[in-house]
C-alpha cells in the first residue's frame, strides 16, 4: 500500500498569507515582522518610520490649511507625487512579498487569489486618488499663477512685492464682458488688504462711476473708472504696461497705497465657482425687485428675492450680485451684496467638509476662470494667515458719499472724488501692519451709563 499525501490546509494557508499582506499594507514591514523575516521588516519598516515621524512632526507644528498651501505649491507638488509613486511601489512589493514567503509553502486557494485582490485595491486607490486631486491642484496652478492671457497684456508691473511682515494689497476684478457688451468693463473692483501680523482683512469697493481719477503719474483718467482697463488695452503708446497695471495705479493713488497684484474673474467664472462649491448662503436683510436685471443665464428679464436667509446657486448669486436698480438700491448697496456674497464663497469653499467631493469640479472652475499675477510661493503665507482670521477679522467698507459727488457729466451720472477725504478713510482702513483696522463710517461707541444714586 502507498502512503496517501497529506495536501496542505489551502484555507490555513491563505489565511495566514491574508494576514501578513494585510499587515504590510497598512505599514510595509509588518507582514515581514509576522513571517519573522527581521532582516527585511527592518528593511521596509525604517523608511515608513522615518516618513511617519516626519508626517507627525509636521501635522504638530502646522495648521492643516498651511500644509495644504505648502503641498500645493508647485515645487513641493511635484515632489510629493514622485513620493507617492514610490510609496505605492514600496507598498505593493511588501505585500507581495509577505504572501508569496517562500517559509510557507502550499497552494493558493481561491481565498488567497480573491483576498490578495481586495488587498491590492486597498492599497493602490488610494495613492490613484492622491495622484488625481494633485495632478488637478498641478493644472489649476499652471492656469491660475501663470497671469494668463492677461499677463502678456501687461499685469505684470516689476513692482516688488511687500515683505513677510507687511500689507499685501490685491485688486479684485468682476469683468463685464458679455458678448453683447461694446467694451469690456471692469464692474466690480475690491481691494482685498491683508495684514500677516494683525491677522486682518481690509475689503474695500470702488465704485465704477468715479471720474477724474488719478493715474498714479500725475495725470487724470477723465472718463468713468470702469472703462480705464479697457482703453488703456487700445492705447499702449499711452500705458504700456497695460490696463490691468494701469487700474492698480490708479485705484491705488485714489487710496494712497500700493496695489501689488490683481485676481480677476468674469461672469461665466464666478457661475462656476459657485456652482462648484454647492452654492451660497446669503442673509438678504431687505428684499427688493429689479425688473430691469437682463436676467443672465436665467431665461428671464428681472430678478427679485426676498428677505430671509438663501442659498443662491451659480446664476441667482450673479444676480443678486449685480442687480441694481430695485427700489432703494443702488451702485453702494450693490458693492455691499458683492462683498456679502465674496465673503459667503469663502464660507462655502471652507465650510462643513464638503469642499473635499467638490474640489474637482471647484479645481477645473478656478483654473478655467480666475487668472492673477500672485506669485504662487506667497500662498503658503496667505493660507496660513487666512486660517487664522475669523469674521471679527474681517473689515469691510465702500467708497460713497460724503467721499464722493454726484454728478452729471457727457459720460451719464458721474461720481468725483474727494481725494484728501478718501485717503484718509483709507489710511484708517490700511493702518501699519499689526494695527487694528478702522471701519469706516466709524461705529458710535455705546454711551456709558450713568451709575445709579444707590451704586
Amino acid at each position: 500500500m502507498h502512503a496517501r499525501r497529506i495536501r496542505p490546509d489551502a484555507g490555513h494557508l491563505d489565511r495566514r498569507r491574508l494576514t501578513a499582506a494585510g499587515l504590510s499594507a497598512v505599514i510595509p514591514g509588518l507582514g515581514q515582522a509576522f513571517n519573522r523575516r527581521r532582516r527585511l521588516a527592518m528593511a521596509f519598516l525604517a523608511p515608513a518610520a522615518v516618513l511617519g515621524a516626519l508626517a507627525a512632526l509636521l501635522w504638530l507644528t502646522q495648521s492643516p490649511t498651511m500644509l495644504a498651501a505648502r503641498a500645493a505649491a508647485p515645487a513641493v507638488l511635484s515632489i510629493l507625487l514622485t513620493l507617492n509613486l514610490f510609496i505605492l511601489v514600496a507598498r505593493i512589493v511588501a505585500v507581495i512579498q509577505a504572501f508569496l514567503d517562500t517559509r510557507w509553502h502550499g497552494p493558493t486557494g481561491r481565498l488567497g487569489v480573491g483576498g490578495m485582490v481586495a488587498i491590492a485595491l486597498l492599497v493602490v486607490i488610494p495613492h490613484l486618488a492622491i495622484h488625481r486631486y494633485g495632478t488637478a491642484f498641478g493644472e489649476t496652478f499652471d492656469q491660475v499663477f501663470d497671469g494668463g492671457t492677461l499677463g502678456a497684456q501687461g499685469g505684470a508691473s516689476g513692482m516688488s512685492g511687500p515683505g513677510l511682515d507687511e500689507r499685501l494689497n490685491v485688486l479684485l476684478l468682476g469683468i463685464d464682458a458679455l458678448p453683447w457688451r461694446p467694451a469690456t468693463l471692469t464692474d466690480t473692483m475690491m481691494v482685498a488688504s491683508l495684514d500677516p501680523v494683525g491677522k486682518t482683512v481690509s475689503i474695500v469697493s470702488v465704485p465704477r462711476d468715479l471720474i477724474n481719477v488719478p493715474l498714479g503719474n500725475g495725470n487724470e483718467f477723465g472718463p468713468k473708472l470702469n472703462s480705464l482697463m479697457s482703453y488703456a488695452d487700445r492705447n499702449p503708446d499711452e500705458f504700456p504696461q497695460g490696463g490691468i497695471r494701469a487700474l492698480q495705479d490708479a485705484i491705488g493713488a485714489l487710496l494712497g497705497i500700493k496695489i501689488h497684484y490683481y485676481a480677476r474673474l468674469d461672469f461665466y467664472g464666478f457661475v462656476k465657482i459657485v456652482d462648484a462649491v454647492g452654492g451660497v448662503v446669503v442673509d438678504v436683510k431687505e428684499g427688493f425687485d429689479d425688473p430691469t436685471y437682463d436676467g443672465f443665464g436665467l431665461n428671464q428679464v428681472g430678478y427679485a428675492i426676498e428677505a430671509g436667509r438663501h442659498r443662491l446657486d451659480g446664476l441667482n448669486a450673479l444676480a443678486y450680485a449685480r442687480a441694481r436698480k430695485a427700489a432703494g438700491e443702488s451702485d453702494f448697496t450693490r458693492a455691499g451684496r458683492q462683498q456679502q456674497v465674496l465673503l459667503a464663497l469663502r464660507d462655502a469653499a471652507a465650510g462643513d467638509g464638503s469642499l473635499l467631493w467638490e474640489l474637482p469640479d471647484l479645481l477645473e472652475a478656478v483654473g478655467d476662470t480666475v487668472t492673477t499675477d500672485l506669485p504662487s510661493d506667497l500662498l503658503p503665507q496667505l493660507a496660513a494667515v487666512a486660517d487664522e482670521i475669523g469674521d471679527g477679522g474681517i473689515v469691510r467698507a465702500i467708497i460713497r458719499h460724503p467721499l464722493l459727488k454726484s454728478r452729471n457729466t457727457r459720460y451719464g451720472s458721474s461720481l468725483v472724488p474727494n481725494l484728501k477725504a478718501i485717503r484718509e478713510v483709507a489710511a484708517h482702513l490700511f493702518p501699519a501692519p499689526g494695527v487694528a483696522p478702522i471701519p469706516w463710517p466709524t461705529p458710535k461707541p455705546s454711551p456709558t451709563p450713568r451709575p445709579s444714586p444707590t451704586d
